[in-house]
C-alpha cells in the first residue's frame, strides 16, 4: 500500500489540530466526566475498496445503526457504536480475472474523540481514532473469467456462500469531523481494515466514510 495518502491525512489532522489549540477564544470550564451518556442515532454513506494494488475501484455502500457518547475527561469522549453495513469492493487482474462482492455485516465501533472549541458554545471540530469489529451476515460475489486463451473466456459466476472469505474484519480509522451543537454530528474518517478478506490473499480493507449522528 502506499503510504503517500496516510502521510498525507496525518499531516492535515496535525496542522489543524494545532490550529485549533492555538485559536481558542478563552480558557473554557471543564466538564466533569458526571455528564450522562447521550444516546442518538448514525447513517453513514461509504465508499469501499481492497488494498490490492491492481485496478481496485471504490464502490458504494451504507451504514445505519444507534450511536452513544460519553464524556470522559477534558476533550476526551467516547463514542460507541453498532451497525447494519453494507458495503463491497470491485478489482480486476488483468489476463486473470474481475473480481465483485458485496457484504452485509455487522459493525461494533469504539470511537475515542478530541473535541476542540469553547465549551459554552457546545460546538467545535474533532478528531477521532475508532478501533472496530465487523462480522460478516452475509455476501453476494461475482467472478469473471479475463483469460483470453480459457474456454470460459468472459464468462461470470456468481455465488452467495462466504466459502473461503474472512468472515471476520477487524481495524481502525481516523477521521475528522465537526460538532454543531452536541446533538447533530458529522464527520469522515478513512478505513485500515487489519484482517485479510480472502484466506487465500493478503488483501484487507480500505475506504472513506462520511457520517451524519444525531443524539437525542
Amino acid at each position: 500500500m502506499k503510504k503517500t495518502p496516510l502521510i498525507t491525512l496525518f499531516c492535515v489532522v496535525l496542522a489543524l489540530t494545532c490550529s485549533f489549540l492555538q485559536a481558542q477564544p478563552v480558557k473554557s470550564t471543564v466538564r466533569s466526566s458526571r455528564d450522562p451518556w447521550q444516546f442518538g442515532i448514525k447513517a453513514s454513506g461509504s465508499f469501499d475498496k481492497v488494498s490490492i494494488k491492481s485496478d481496485s475501484k471504490l464502490k458504494f455502500g451504507y451504514k445505519a445503526g444507534i450511536v452513544a457518547e460519553k464524556h470522559l475527561v477534558y476533550m476526551l469522549y467516547f463514542q460507541p457504536s453498532v451497525q447494519f453495513t453494507q458495503k463491497g469492493y470491485k478489482y480486476e487482474i488483468p489476463y486473470g480475472y474481475r473480481d465483485e462482492t458485496y457484504f452485509s455485516m455487522l459493525e461494533f465501533d469504539a470511537g475515542l474523540l478530541l473535541k476542540f472549541g469553547d465549551e459554552r458554545l457546545k460546538r467545535g471540530m474533532l478528531l477521532s481514532l475508532t478501533p472496530y469489529i465487523t462480522k460478516a451476515l452475509g455476501v453476494k460475489w461475482s467472478q469473471t473469467n479475463l483469460i483470453p486463451n480459457s474456454p470460459e473466456y468472459n464468462t461470470t459466476i456468481t455465488g452467495n456462500d462466504l466459502g473461503i472469505l474472512n468472515t471476520l474484519d477487524i481495524g481502525f480509522k481516523l477521521g475528522i469531523g465537526y460538532d454543531f451543537n452536541r446533538h447533530w454530528e458529522i464527520a469522515a474518517n478513512y478505513t485500515f481494515g487489519l484482517n485479510r478478506i480472502a484466506y487465500t490473499n493478503n488483501n484487507t480493507w480500505r475506504g472513506i466514510n462520511l457520517n451524519l449522528i444525531y443524539f437525542f
